[in-house]
């Protein structure tokens, strides 16, 4: 999978460098471009937002993490271009009585997929967790994403069998009512 990158890259501008991701935590400069890929990643989602509110979430995103709750973020970049990120929540409790991450999003821009950017995503939320002392990291995916949920057990993910549940819209108000 990471050998068809450069393929990718190749077919692509010249402006992203062929070969391996590489994954890091992001810092403030690279607020602007993560931006952008925040931008990409909610038009895909059919839920566009505005350049401000992405730019904000840009910069809580390339905050370090401060407290044992705050989210941790990680990129990933050919050359100097951000083509991917990762957005892992602190839970608690989780198995027994721990803390684990839970990876609210994880997100390749569209000309990379397939390529390994999101597997080299998931392996360091992985080794982050070990590093940082969290007991697992969880994340759920759409039922009808093959793709996705291929590269998720080839990574060694295990499918559990949960039903999901969400109030959002107007079912979060109805219940808050």
């Amino acid at each position: 999978m990471m050998q068809n990158l450069a393929a990718h890259e190749s077919a692509a501008s010249g402006s992203v460098s062929p070969g391996v991701p590489v994954v890091r935590r992001p810092c403030p400069a690279d607020a602007p471009a993560l931006a952008a890929l925040f931008s990409e990643m909610q038009r895909h989602y059919g839920r566009p937002v505005s350049d401000a509110t992405a730019a904000e979430a840009a910069a809580l995103a390339c905050s370090p993490p401060a407290l044992a709750f705050d989210p941790r973020v990680l990129v990933a970049l050919t050359g100097s271009q951000i083509v991917g990120s990762l957005v892992m929540n602190v839970t608690f409790p989780a198995f027994e009585l721990t803390r684990s991450l839970y990876i609210r999003d994880l997100y390749v821009t569209r000309r990379l997929r397939g390529c390994g950017v999101g597997t080299a995503l998931v392996k360091a939320g992985a080794r982050l967790a070990i590093r940082e002392g969290f007991s697992a990291l969880e994340w759920t995916t759409e039922t009808a994403n093959a793709a996705a949920r291929g590269m998720y057990e080839a990574c060694g993910a295990r499918q559990l069998d949960r039903t999901y549940y969400r109030l959002f819209d107007d079912s979060l108000a109805a219940a808050a009512a």
